[in-house]
């Protein structure tokens, strides 16, 4: 039935969305690439976990500031311009980082990377809303997710194979990020062919006022998703770390372990609005939310990397599963005029909890401590997950997020980063 709807529905999709795919797949085969190995490559020209985590930080610190004014910003110009300007940022950024590994320039690419993930976070959803329908909307979140998925997979295990083509050492890890880089520059040049939609003119905008940030639904949301960013910060950053670190994995087994995941997030998503169907949208998010942290306790005591990489793909899966469903309910919490601003608003909260989680993981594992970060997000993820349940278990039936609604899906959970 989803695969008759989709046939029918894909011819709707004109031209803009087509080459929005391409280059979200060019984009995120590249990001696939760099997102694996950086963290490896700074290890090996001698930065260490803390220098990990602080630069982690800086980058989700910018994507925090730069949310809400970036998003206003680009609901003013030009949607098309955010779209392969964050790209071109993104792709600057990682590689000054590759050619020159010195602070000054990492700090700098930091920064330059977290205002491209403000840009692209802000951007994508509304851009995508405009060139589409409501009846086919769904299916266009649908198909740019699952082709940033796979594009992801494959560039995750290319990364993983890259540095032993490329003759090992950290020449090799430059090259490989190099590579990663001119793939998310050329998605960028080819995003300048895109076309914005009409818009409303800008007297026609809704400003932004106190009235969506005052909201109860709007603060409990911000609130939950504050702590859920602390602890996911605390250790999601570092998993690529502890895996050569902990493990002593080589890039292209730590590359196949990522895959897999995605592969299995595929999954995943489709079968997660079914869930939601039976037992209800906050039954569901709240309970793959608790029985997630489980998986946390198997990460922090893992004997072998085989019990390691049991907990990173059950527990990545249940967080991702219901990272859409989370998303759809909190805009039926919002009122038409206000989604923009009280999204941000959302997001700079999360953006902030993984900018103070991420410094704080880095500085547990530099002094060896592997077990804490889980251990401590662990609380975080249980606070969050029942002052999300206690606030909305008895939210009305109006906010249930429909299935056609929950194919719609963002190519991140709700404790990861989101898709170019």
């Amino acid at each position: 039935m989803l695969m008759l709807e989709f046939h029918r529905l894909r011819d709707e999709f004109n031209s803009d969305l087509r080459l929005l795919f391409l280059t979200a797949g060019l984009a995120a085969m590249g990001m696939g690439i760099t997102d694996l190995l950086t963290n490896l490559y700074l290890l090996r020209a001698g930065f260490g976990e803390r220098t990990v985590g602080t630069l982690v930080a800086l980058n989700a610190t910018m994507m925090a500031v730069g949310a809400l004014p970036l998003g206003v910003l680009v609901d003013r110009h030009s949607r098309r311009t955010a779209l392969w300007l964050g790209l071109a940022m993104a792709g600057t950024g990682t590689a000054a980082m590759a050619i020159a590994p010195v602070l000054p320039v990492l700090y700098a690419a930091a920064i330059l990377g977290g205002l491209s993930g403000a840009l692209l976070t802000v951007a994508m959803p509304a851009y995508i809303a405009g060139h589409t329908e409501p009846r086919g909307r769904a299916w266009a979140f649908t198909v740019i997710a699952m082709v940033h998925l796979l594009s992801m997979t494959l560039g995750q295990v290319g990364g993983g194979l890259l540095p032993g083509l490329l003759g090992g050492g950290t020449r090799a890890y430059r090259l490989a990020l190099l590579l990663g880089s001119a793939l998310v520059l050329t998605a960028a040049v080819r995003r300048l062919d895109l076309r914005d939609a009409p818009g409303p003119a800008r007297s026609q905008l809704r400003p932004v006022t106190a009235r969506a940030v005052l909201r109860a639904p709007i603060l409990h949301s911000a609130g939950s998703n504050l702590l859920l960013g602390i602890g996911a910060g605390l250790f999601i950053p570092f998993f690529n770390v502890l895996y050569r670190v902990r493990y002593d994995l080589e890039p292209a087994q730590i590359g196949w372990i990522f895959a897999v995941q995605n592969l299995l997030m595929v999954v995943a998503v489709m079968v997660a609005p079914m869930l939601s169907e039976r037992k209800g949208t906050v039954n569901t998010i709240t309970g793959a939310w608790v029985v997630s942290v489980a998986f946390l306790f198997v990460l922090a005591w893992a004997p072998d990397p085989r019990w390691f990489t049991a907990g990173f793909w059950v527990r990545g899966t249940l967080m991702f599963a219901i990272g859409p469903l989370l998303d759809s309910f909190r805009q039926n919490l919002m009122h038409e005029g206000e989604r923009a601003t009280a999204s941000s608003i959302i997001g700079m909260t999360w953006f902030a909890g993984w900018a103070v989680g991420s410094v704080t993981g880095g500085d547990l594992l530099a002094r060896g401590l592997y077990s804490a970060p889980f251990l401590i997000a662990s609380l975080f993820y249980l606070v969050s997950a029942g002052w999300f349940f206690a606030v909305f278990r008895r939210t009305h039936a109006a906010t249930e997020v429909r299935p056609e609604f929950t194919v719609a899906v963002r190519s991140a959970s709700i404790d990861g980063p989101a898709q170019p």
